[in-house]
């Protein structure tokens, strides 16, 4: 943006040094490990010498011991990172940067980059006094970046929102010596002030294309054969907000803050985006940073990539409610991973959720997505308010007819995120919030700071009592179902059509490989229910359509091959589970 400007920019990321110092495999792994342990790792040099801080390790004992099996380190590893390798490393960070020649060094801080971001721009404040230090990221976000700002007087400026309407009249108040813009924290006369800017980005017309010049030209210098550097992912936002969450606000989702309402890119400006992004840096895979798909995009994007036959690929987060059509123009458009929020297959918990879709179309978007080629990556959550142990029967019940489906990444249990409408009205859950996420006072180890108003994710309790050996059986048939698929025995559940009859392969149990013919009305429905669920009067009316009068000819159809699991019933609609063999349609 400031580069679109005139403005001279340098675009630093010295996570790329850690990363190849630490080891890449290590480094990825980290970053995906709980409580904390990114900020743990960088936070000697601030908290190290207080006692909480110090016995991070032994507090978390279990976990560390899951880490340091995933990494194939040994503890002592953890603390040589912590108290060596990190300090040392962020000294050399601030000799390597000459940051004195800079007016403003910027930090955007998001996931597990705050401590290590917060702790430099301390050492370089120290050496480079003049220099104004300002940050923003959604560790920065509403009241959390206001607290970092209280407590860490070396920060000059804060925007604890969107930036694109306050960058640049900031940049240009530095240079005149004008008042900071409204959505910007700053100080005067000792004082901290903040006016919030309630305006949105709204016009994406004046964005400019991503520069990722920088990390590829620090990339190549660091480590000329990485293989990042090979048809690198490139990442691209095509919009702001949920068009679902500003309608029915997930229960549990703590994304977006207040920026809701959601905003998407003109189809003219995202296809030139992306055919300049994948010209410039060679490559034609492509990570959507969104958090839901503008709907608008399937055809006018997806259906074009696909009309012109290009070979590009997209990851993208959906909403699962989509039809076999939409999948089919996603796939043939490029989409070769969606994220689309599945999380449950318990009808009640996905109506507490707020998530607007039902376990059938989890299943249709699951089997679609799988017919064709699209990966599916979604998770199990539990522990939601209200859950029964009815809930986690029937989900577990339903599981074990999906096992030919794409299995989940993994069962979690729910955080209670800052922003979601269980932080925000815990009492219309039964929600409890006891404190902050439980990692936050090992690594943030200071009296001066307000854990709760730092805090992303907060401990609490509710009122569920769901029988521990539901719990356990729940993630037992997960993991089974995850191992199934890993092994040389994948399950399989197809159908293959002739002209009078349908014919029926389950592998879905271990060892017991079923082949079964229908015909008749029990074909007839398997078929008609095959892309999109159905009602029992559509079978009814589709059976007469083919010659057979009786009343009872659909039902006894329909019982039939529900009590086979080849057909799944819900609120009166049923959709056939099995994927045709058939790879035209």
């Amino acid at each position: 943006m400031l580069k679109s400007k005139g403005y001279p920019v340098k675009g630093y990321y010295l996570n790329l040094h850690f990363a190849h110092q630490l080891g890449m495999p290590v480094y990825n792994k980290l970053c995906e490990k709980r409580f904390l342990i990114g900020e743990w790792l960088f936070s000697h040099l601030l908290f190290g010498e207080n006692p909480k801080n110090q016995d991070y390790l032994n507090h978390f004992d279990s976990y560390m011991e899951i880490v340091c099996q995933s990494i194939d380190r040994p503890r002592e590893f953890l603390t040589d990172v912590k108290t060596k390798m990190v300090p040392e490393f962020l000294q050399w960070a601030v000799e390597a940067g000459n940051w004195g020649q800079y007016d403003v060094i910027g930090f955007s801080s998001t996931f597990n980059q705050n401590v290590a971001s917060v702790t430099l721009a301390k050492l370089i404040k120290e050496k480079h006094p003049s220099v104004k230090i300002m940050f923003g990221g959604s560790n920065f976000e509403s009241e959390m970046g206001l607290e970092y700002f209280r407590v860490f007087p070396w920060i000059d400026f804060v925007v604890p929102g969107e930036a694109e309407g306050v960058l640049v009249p900031l940049i240009e108040s530095l240079e005149n010596g004008g008042k900071p813009p409204k959505g910007v924290v700053y100080r005067k006369g000792g004082e901290i002030v903040f006016e919030d800017n309630h305006e949105m980005l709204n016009d994406f017309s004046e964005n400019a294309v991503p520069d990722y010049d920088d990390f590829f030209e620090q990339l190549q210098q660091i480590d000329p054969h990485s293989p990042l550097l090979e048809n690198p992912i490139i990442l691209y936002e095509t919009a702001r907000g949920c068009w679902w969450g500003e309608k029915h606000h997930c229960t549990f989702c703590g994304l977006n803050a207040n920026t809701m309402e959601f905003r998407s890119k003109p189809i003219e400006q995202v296809q030139a985006d992306v055919a300049y992004l994948a010209q410039r840096y060679d490559s034609f895979r492509f990570r959507f940073v969104d958090n839901i798909l503008e709907l608008k995009y399937i055809e006018g994007i997806f259906g074009e990539m696909a009309r012109n036959n290009f070979d590009l690929q997209f990851f993208i987060e959906v909403k699962s409610n989509l039809t076999k059509q939409q999948i089919k123009s996603l796939a043939h458009g490029g989409a070769n991973v969606i994220q689309p929020g599945i999380e449950s297959f318990s009808l009640n918990q996905l109506m507490a959720m707020d998530k607007g879709v039902r376990p059938l179309q989890n299943i249709l978007c699951m089997k679609w997505a799988m017919y064709y080629g699209i990966e599916v990556n979604w998770n199990i959550l539990i522990g939601f308010p209200g859950e029964t142990n009815e809930d986690y029967r029937n989900q577990i019940d339903l599981i074990r007819l999906l096992f030919h489906l794409p299995p989940p990444e993994c069962v979690g249990d729910l955080y209670l995120e800052r922003f979601s409408p269980y932080f925000s009205r815990p009492e219309e859950y039964g929600v409890t919030i006891k404190a902050p996420g439980e990692a936050y006072s090992y690594v943030y180890d200071s009296p001066d700071i307000d854990l709760f108003k730092i805090a992303y994710d907060f401990e609490f309790t509710s009122e569920n009592e769901i029988d521990p050996e539901l719990r356990s059986e729940l993630l037992h048939t997960a993991q089974e179902w995850k191992e199934r698929h890993q092994s040389d025995d994948i399950p399989y559940l197809i159908f293959t059509k002739s002209m009078n009859f349908v014919t029926i392969y389950d592998d879905r149990t271990a060892g017991n490989t079923v082949k079964k013919r229908l015909e008749g009305p029990s074909a007839w429905t398997l078929l008609f229910c095959n892309e999109s669920a159905k009602s029992m009067d559509q079978i009814k009316e589709h059976i007469r359509e083919l010659g057979v009068e009786e009343e009872s000819a659909a039902e006894k159809a329909v019982q039939q091959l529900e009590d086979m699991g080849i057909l799944y019933g819900e609120k009166g609609k049923y959709l056939t589970l099995a994927l045709p063999h058939n790879a035209n349609l």
